[in-house]
């Protein structure tokens, strides 16, 4: 369907208990050095570890970004970045990287807003 300029909101539910069971998942609780040194190295493109369906975590958006930023470029050491960091709002994401985790996806409704 073609909406001509009309924005579209899909809204999915996922059952987490049953996701979260069985699927690999990478979760974080608070942005520490684990989280930071995943975001970085995705970032940068040199992320050679386990591969996951689900992960769950703060949200490294644009706000984020500068202090990661500042991290990667050496400005900032990775205890100076997790200090900036607990000064901000930071708001969680759950990512579905694999096939199978999309699975766990049901569609509810699309709003036309």
């Amino acid at each position: 369907m073609i909406c001509n300029g009309t924005a579209t909101l899909n809204i999915y539910e996922i059952d987490e208990t049953t996701a979260f069971s069985e699927c690999k998942v990478l979760s974080f609780d608070e942005p520490n050095e684990d989280w930071l040194d995943f975001v970085a190295q995705n970032r940068q493109g040199t992320y050679s570890g386990d591969q996951y369906d689900l992960i769950f975590g703060p949200v490294a958006n644009d706000d984020v970004y500068r202090t990661i930023t500042l991290y990667m470029t050496g400005i900032l050491s990775k205890e100076q970045t997790l200090e900036a960091l607990k000064i901000r709002k930071l708001y969680n994401q759950l990512v579905f990287t694999s096939e199978k985790s999309l699975e766990y996806l049901k569609f509810q409704r699309r709003l036309f807003v």
